[in-house]
């Protein structure tokens, strides 16, 4: 067996569901836009999640 397998970035957690609207803009945003022209969204996407992990614990 081969060690590159495992040493491959891990998968993204999935997304909370409150969140999902969310990263879809943000992902069309990024992809016509690039990441800096879509802050806002970054911010209020990492927000989203922060506070449905703070739920869930």
């Amino acid at each position: 067996m081969s060690d590159s397998e495992t040493a491959a970035a891990p998968a993204e957690a999935p997304v909370p569901a409150a969140c999902a609207a969310i990263k879809a803009d943000l992902d069309k945003c990024v992809a016509e836009k690039g990441a800096e022209g879509c802050k806002d969204l970054i911010e209020a996407f990492a927000a989203c999640v922060k506070s449905a992990a703070e739920g869930t614990s």
